[in-house]
């Protein structure tokens, strides 16, 4: 549909094309007026009332900096050719782009709207520029109403051309960039290798770092939109997060590679300062503050790079050699971010084809491999180094101790024979204790022996005696079967330790020597109340022992359980067999012993916490003993208890070839 605005009549130079070469540039015959609150109306623009507004442009490249407004240019293009000519807006990341075209009578030829915040696919041509197709006759002269709105800084070249001319402009930027973006993906890929290949952490922020300034460079171009997210223009609006990774990236990367945690808290603390302006930025775009968080990451990328600048100095000053690239590198970027900030003010001219922070960032990452690589040799020299001391060290250490040993071997043989001569009068001390403690034995067994005879001659139940009397004979006979019993264990102590002891073994049924000992203690443990049973598995175990020790055992073991049980409890003598093994155990329900006890159960002389439940006495070599004369039959003892449950003593035993296999 055609529309007739009442176009006003204005003063302003008219855009003559006749050279179908070369590219026009026509930003000084452009005017523009600002539109605060992106709310005029092309309506309203062609007024009287707006149409006085509008100022002349001075540059050839138009540049509003970072703004929230929108910006409408005006300007007349006169076609003097039968060529078709498209006019450029040289710039990939504008949201909102509006062409209005207008004949000389005011008719509104057409309307054409695109720009980032647009699939990709609005566009006429699809390149990563603008490019509109101006319907102008030849010798006719049309106007046109330009609307942008950009919330990064918007600043472009508006130039007018033909289809090849433009062709031709943007085979040479692609190939100019594919140089740069080519050189960014080998460094990129390198540096991925190398970490892979030696897993330090600098080299995962360096390639993130790179990618960082890798993608922020594409996305200015246009080439992410074009070819990766075409259909989802949104993606757009998140581009300057790649700035605040770059300050992140690049935060880590320096701390990491001068090591300023360890060479000064100061110096770390304020680089943590970028780190925090880095999220920063991010949270401000991703809240919808696109302006405000460009504004800050590019104040905040300048001061980074100055700070880094001047660490670079510093850790050069130092004598860290690394830091020569390091401080070339930043020195380029620093250049490359002054003259793009430049550019976005409006102070200094757009480059055509590559900005100046591409090639302050290609420089810079060349330079921070050189620091990297260089860095890698400078640790390799001092390893070396510290190898080759290391390896002096080793040998003088080596002569140290030859000489050492040497002294020390003399020491050993002088201490080894003053140990034998000691030694020797141990063994021979022992050897007289254990005569000496044999003799007293013997020596005091014969008057014990009496003394037991003269109580048994008294006959004390038919004496006619005091309840004094009677209870003091009666403790008499009882010390003197304590007595009697310690001295025997001692002596089968010493038998045991000076490997006296004389095994007599023979094949029996186990089963009889268990049911023998519990008939004789019957007396004792009714004394107590308490029931002695034997259970055993159907079937003969027969068992190669000593039976005189093995009854000794069994009588300790079962002497023990009447002790610790409680009257109106039960004893239990289990045989089992299976396996090849024959198993006695000694079963109570008395206190148990804790794992502590345990520990120290076989020992000499000890005294367990769980005490007789009659107050018996205990000499603490029991179970010594039985442990001694087991093993010394070719058999194993050990105990399973729970505290306050109980115990099992459980005598492990080879049965003997030819058992009846019995089961259980």
């Amino acid at each position: 549909m055609l529309l007739f605005l009442p176009l006003i009549s204005f003063s302003q130079s008219t855009v003559s094309l006749y050279d179908t070469k070369e590219l026009v540039d026509i930003g000084k015959k452009t005017d523009y007026l600002e539109d605060p609150n992106s709310d005029f109306t092309i309506s309203e623009i062609v007024t009287n009332e707006f149409g006085d507004k509008f100022k002349p442009n001075s540059q050839e490249t138009i540049n509003f900096s970072s703004t929230a407004s929108s910006y409408w240019l005006r300007f007349k293009v006169t076609n003097e050719t039968l060529e078709t000519f498209y006019l450029n807006v040289g710039s990939a990341y504008i949201d909102s782009i509006s062409l209005f075209e207008f004949d000389e009578k005011g008719t509104l030829l057409s309307s054409r709207y695109t720009g980032d915040d647009l699939p990709f696919s609005t566009r006429e041509v699809e390149v990563g520029n603008y490019l509109f197709k101006l319907n102008i006759d030849k010798d006719t002269t049309h106007t046109f109403y330009l609307k942008v709105k950009c919330d990064q800084p918007l600043f472009f070249l508006l130039r007018v051309g033909t289809l090849p001319s433009f062709a031709a402009y943007e085979h040479d930027l692609d190939f100019l960039q594919g140089i740069y973006f080519g050189f960014m993906l080998l460094i990129f890929l390198y540096n991925l290798f190398l970490y892979i290949s030696i897993r330090e952490r600098i080299y995962l922020y360096y390639i993130a770092y790179v990618l960082s300034i890798t993608w922020f460079g594409a996305s200015v171009f246009g080439y992410f939109f074009e070819y990766f997210w075409a259909d989802y223009p949104f993606l757009n609006k998140w581009v300057v997060i790649s700035a605040g990774l770059t300050m992140i990236t690049a935060t880590l990367f320096t701390q990491q590679f001068l090591n300023t945690k360890e060479s000064g808290s100061r110096l770390h603390k304020i680089s943590m300062i970028f780190l925090i302006i880095g999220f920063l930025v991010c949270a401000l775009v991703m809240l919808g503050f696109k302006i405000e968080g460009l504004k800050l990451s590019q104040v905040g990328l300048l001061a980074m790079s100055a700070y880094f600048l001047i660490l670079g100095i510093r850790f050069k000053l130092k004598g860290f050699r690394p830091a020569i690239y390091y401080l070339l590198a930043w020195g380029a970027l620093i250049m490359g971010i002054c003259f793009a900030i430049l550019e976005s003010l409006n102070i200094t001219p757009v480059m055509t084809y590559l900005n100046a922070m591409q090639i302050g960032s290609a420089f810079e990452v060349l330079l921070l491999s050189f620091a990297l690589g260089d860095r890698i040799n400078m640790y390799k020299k001092q390893k070396e180094k510290a190898q080759l001391k290391a390896l002096i060290s080793a040998k003088e250490n080596e002569k140290l101790i030859q000489e050492q040993n040497f002294i020390l071997e003399q020491k050993v043989e002088e201490r080894t024979a003053v140990i034998a001569l000691r030694n020797k009068e141990l063994v021979d001390l022992n050897k007289e204790k254990d005569m000496l403690v044999s003799m007293v034995a013997h020596d005091l067994s014969t008057p014990l022996h009496q003394m037991k005879g003269s109580i048994w001659l008294l006959d004390i139940p038919n004496m006619t005696l005091s309840g004094d009397q009677e209870m003091y004979l009666n403790e008499i006979n009882n010390s003197v079967d304590r007595l009697t019993t310690m001295i025997g264990r001692i002596l089968d102590t010493q038998a045991l330790e000076t490997k006296t002891i004389k095994l007599v073994k023979e094949t029996l049924d186990i089963v009889e020597l268990v049911e023998y000992v519990g008939k004789c203690f019957d007396l004792i443990a009714k004394d107590k109340q308490i029931t002695i049973e034997v259970e055993a598995m159907m079937g003969t175990h027969l068992v190669e022992i000593d039976k005189n020790y093995m009854i000794q055992v069994l009588e300790n073991l079962l002497s023990n359980a009447i002790k610790f049980s409680h009257k109106e409890k039960v004893v239990v003598l289990k045989v089992h067999s299976f396996d090849g093994k024959t198993y006695v155990i000694v079963e109570d329900n008395g206190p148990g012993i804790s794992e502590e006890d345990q520990k120290k159960l076989f020992g000499k002389f000890q005294k367990l916490t769980a005490q007789p439940t009659a107050g018996e006495s205990s000499t603490g070599l029991g179970l010594s003993i039985v442990k001694k004369y087991v093993e010394a039959m070719g058999a194993t003892i050990h105990c399973e208890s729970t505290l306050g449950e109980g115990s099992q003593f459980v005598i492990t035993l080879e049965s003997k070839n030819g058992l009846l296999k019995v089961g259980g």
